[in-house]
């Protein structure tokens, strides 16, 4: 335990002084500031406009700090050759990976922590109020972001080349927000026989993404059932912890040259 927080303090002091991290945020409040400006004539739309911004900015720029950050860090260990040193100390491959994606995902959730406020501040702005519900967004950004780190850890662990490895992340990523039109296929019966079967196999597999995130329900009002939260949670934890089994089990088998 004691390897795998200090490979996550470390991973986590390497990611903050990472321009990358700091690139992104400044390009999220700039999306947050022109959202601003958009909107229709009544104040209410505009604050729709506003929040939808907003939490898909959190979402977007922490998916590409997570895709960049996940599937870049077993390449920069190999190119600095450092990985070799560590390995050498009594550190476990496992320990490694779970320590590195331990530093990943507490870097991820800050960058959307901060986010948050600038969110709040110009939702204050325009209703002349704080709207909780913008906190429960950020916890089904949190929960999606618990699976994603595992995702890109995941492939980091078994794809040698970063790009196809943060490829597959993101196309991965994609998959899960879109696997609703998967059941709607199912449910209107559009595709028979094998089709069906190939169909439903994916609905298992794919992380259900678009049903950890509850951004459209708070931005419209719509509440959001705690139970819901709840069984998000366990999802969220149980898949991210059997894709990190999986790299565990690769990692453990990979050979570096």
């Amino acid at each position: 335990m004691q390897s795998i927080i200090a490979i996550a303090r470390n991973t986590f002091r390497e990611s903050l002084r990472s321009k990358i991290l700091y690139a992104l945020f400044f390009f999220a409040f700039v999306l947050l500031c022109l959202s601003s400006f958009f909107g229709t004539v009544t104040i209410g739309d505009q604050v729709i406009v506003v929040k939808n911004f907003g939490l898909f900015g959190i979402s977007l720029f922490t998916l590409a700090y997570a895709a960049i950050a996940g599937t870049a860090f077993l390449h920069k260990e190999l190119a600095r050759k450092t990985i070799y040193n560590i390995l050498a100390k009594p550190v476990r491959r496992s320990e490694f990976l779970l320590g590195k994606y331990a530093g990943m995902l507490a870097t991820a959730l800050l960058l959307a922590i901060l986010m948050l406020p600038m969110v709040a501040f110009f939702s204050i702005a325009l209703e002349r109020s704080f709207d909780t519900g913008l906190v429960l967004a950020l916890y089904g950004i949190i929960l999606q972001l618990i699976v994603l780190c595992a995702i890109a850890i995941f492939f980091s662990a078994v794809v040698v080349t970063p790009l196809l490895s943060g490829a597959f992340t993101v196309a991965l990523f994609l998959a899960g927000r879109s696997t609703g039109y998967l059941l709607h296929l199912l449910e209107t019966e559009a595709v028979t026989g094998f089709g069906t079967s190939i169909v439903r196999l994916l609905y298992v597999l794919l992380p259900h993404l678009d049903w950890l995130d509850v951004s459209d329900q708070v931005v419209y009002g719509i509440p959001v059932a705690a139970s819901h939260l709840v069984w998000g949670t366990l999802y969220a934890i149980c898949y991210a912890g059997i894709l990190l089994v999986l790299g565990v089990f690769f990692f453990e088998r990979r050979e570096f040259n």
